[in-house]
């Protein structure tokens, strides 16, 4: 596991004193070792994270002649299959790192190579026989990686605050950007916070040369193949396909361990690789204190823990824990997120890493097999819709209109839901979840100030929202579209990307079984009236768990990874909160009407309404601007400003110490 950066200029020299502090700011995700490239027209830079051969994997790698060289970051799980098979065809090897693998497979098979692996990567590799760099984002987007082009010269990084090392790449705001952020609640790919960077998609690859840059896809979830499976066909199709990933992302040359939650996926992954090792699974966990919304869940996975005969180490959290540093957590983060889950992956990648190195995860279960509520609410919408017109709009739109209009009591919740509902459901399916997935408010007067000052919620249409729902064949349903969206957005976007800032900054390596692109494939052709079956959601990974982990943890309501911020905003965040959101400060910023800004707050604080999302959102953008164009991406500790200011240079050659 690494960070990554880079540049490759056919016009001008490159200074190796900048290739050296992108790769300065860049330690935390690669803490064990650093590695240089520069030979004009390219120079390569990363940090390494030290996991699989751990004496010879120094990076950059080239080849036996030196006409192609590499940094990765990631794994390549089949690596060992894949390096006999090269060795048969006559390719000599001076490493044992999965690493060295790559380069003598873009030798065999040239920009196929990538669909040869089963892993995690963003990979850049130089080319000197063709004059190119190529860079690749593994399928699902489980690593980052951003890149920028201006004035000829390509720059690419695993984070943004690398890339703002370089005074040469101008800094143009983005305000639809902004809009979509505070939307989506995270930065719908490929765009950034500024317009010359740009994120490479997941299951994308991009070949620049002296000709210039161009972007390919080369792997896409396939819907076209579904069938109706018999159940115990189909798990244990499940069960073999999920059991050889665990495995694959078990060889490790550090401690390994895994993240459990107690929910099914982690809880699955936990019991399997309890089956799969001949030594306790280090299994971590952290819950939350009394305060706040988020309940401590350490009766489930205490459960599933001795189960399976798992080391469970737990921690408690309280609210002064998580929010020692919000400074921090935004600096890691390196681009705007409006999800509070950050505070709390943070500390448990703090905890799990004094223990372990390398830790499996059970995200990507919800996206695969319908996890989430808002896919019955489209199961819902399609039966609701079959009740002719004349019955929704003459009988039962009436009588929920004279439901109660309280914001505060439970029942008065439900009925306005309802009321929603029954307006919404008239709407086709993609603006009924275009609708369900939208954080802006529904304000009279205008959210933005500036260039997005026309954007209104009922107008905001998202170019990729509109794509990847177009993108699924007209033969699958409605909940696979939606599974689509959420897979190329909220998960490659919003959970994925948390994941890896979190861990990284931690030094921690994650890896995810469930984001297998066979195990992905394999659900694909699953169609979504079995994944959601009789209402029941996730119901073939709770099947597949009956025969691992206690039923009890199976069926009950589904949490999720959550924070109390309503309790945060009034009581530890509260000056912090009116200090960021000032009208002075609002004004001057110009993102917002001041207006809606005072809004949000009143109703948050006087009459109770729930806009906790909506205030986090504007908060951490606020943080984020502070830091990344007030301070340029360079303030933040004076360890990090040091690393920045007086690196240490590269040597304006090729090297390998392998």
């Amino acid at each position: 596991m690494c960070g990554i950066c880079g540049i490759v200029d056919f016009q001008r020299p490159i200074d190796g004193r900048l290739l050296a502090r992108m790769n300065a700011v860049l330690t935390h995700r690669g803490p064990d070792d650093e590695g240089f490239y520069l030979r004009d027209p390219a120079a390569l830079a990363m940090r390494r994270l030290s996991i699989i051969d751990l004496a010879t994997g120094h990076q950059p790698i080239s080849n036996e002649d030196e006409t192609i060289w590499i940094i990765f970051n990631g794994e390549v799980y089949n690596f060992q299959s894949l390096r006999e098979a090269l060795i048969q065809r006559g390719h000599r090897f001076r490493t044992a790192s999965d690493t060295e693998t790559i380069v003598h497979l873009y030798e065999e098979h040239g920009l196929d190579f990538v669909r040869h692996m089963i892993g995690m990567f963003a990979i850049a590799l130089w080319d000197r026989r063709h004059d190119r760099l190529v860079l690749v984002r593994d399928r699902l987007g489980i690593k980052p990686l951003y890149y920028a082009l201006h004035a000829g010269r390509l720059r690419f990084a695993s984070e943004t605050k690398a890339l703002l090392q370089d005074d040469d790449l101008p800094r143009t705001l983005d305000p639809l950007a902004i809009v979509a952020y505070l939307n989506f609640n995270s930065l719908p790919g490929p765009d950034t916070m500024f317009r010359e960077i740009r994120k490479l998609p997941p299951g994308h690859l991009a070949i620049f040369d002296r000709a210039g840059l161009r972007i390919e896809q080369y792997w896409n979830v396939d819907y076209s193949r579904q069938r109706a499976w018999r159940e115990d066909e189909l798990l244990e199709a499940v069960e073999a396909l999920l059991r050889d990933s665990i495995r694959l992302r078990m060889i490790s040359d550090v401690p390994l361990g895994a993240f459990l939650s107690g929910g099914i996926d982690s809880s699955l992954v936990v019991a399997l690789m309890a089956e799969i090792s001949t030594a306790p699974v280090e299994a971590f966990s952290i819950g939350y204190g009394a305060e706040g919304a988020f309940m401590n869940e350490f009766e489930y996975s205490q459960a599933v823990a001795e189960r399976c005969g798992a080391r469970h180490h737990k921690l408690t959290l309280t609210s002064d824990d998580l929010l020692k540093d919000v400074d921090r957590v935004a600096w890691f983060l390196d681009e705007p997120c409006g999800d509070p889950a950050a505070f709390l992956t943070l500390a448990l990648s703090e905890f799990t890493r004094r223990h372990v190195t390398v830790a499996l995860s059970g995200i990507g279960g919800d996206e695969l097999f319908a996890g989430y509520r808002r896919y019955r609410a489209i199961q819902w919408q399609n039966a609701y819709r079959r009740v002719p017109r004349f019955v929704r709009q003459g009988l039962i739109r009436p009588l929920l209109s004279v439901l109660p209009e309280s914001r505060t009591s439970r029942w008065a919740n439900l009925s306005r839901l309802a009321r929603k509902f029954n307006h919404d459901v008239d709407s086709d399916a993609r603006a009924f979840y275009r609708n369900m997935v939208s954080y802006l408010p529904e304000f009279a007067g205008p959210l933005f100030a500036g260039d997005a000052m026309r954007v209104h919620r009922e107008t905001f249409r998202h170019g990729e929202f509109e794509r990847h729902w177009d993108a699924v064949p007209l033969t699958a349903s409605d909940i696979d579209r939606a599974m689509y969206v959420d897979t190329k957005m909220y998960l490659a976007d919003q959970l994925l990307f948390l994941q890896d800032k979190m861990t990284m900054a931690a030094s921690l390596e994650s890896r995810e079984p469930l984001l297998d692109y066979r195990f992905v494939e394999l659900a694909a052709t699953v169609p979504a009236t079995q994944k959601l079956r009789g209402g029941e959601l996730k119901f073939v990974l709770k099947r597949l768990a009956e025969r691992h982990i206690p039923r009890h943890c199976i069926y009950r309501e589904k949490k999720g990874f959550v924070a109390p911020i309503g309790a945060w905003f009034r009581g530890p965040l509260r000056e912090r909160l009116h200090e960021a959101l000032h009208p002075d400060r609002v004004r001057r910023r110009g993102i917002f009407q001041v207006d809606y800004v005072e809004w949000m707050k009143r109703a948050f604080f006087d009459e109770g309404r729930d806009l906790s999302v909506q205030l986090y959102q504007a908060f951490m953008l606020e943080t984020w601007f502070n830091l990344f164009v007030d301070g340029g991406g360079r303030r933040f500790s004076a360890t990090v400003s040091d690393a920045i200011a007086s690196p240490k240079p590269p040597s304006p050659v090729a090297t390998n110490p392998a």
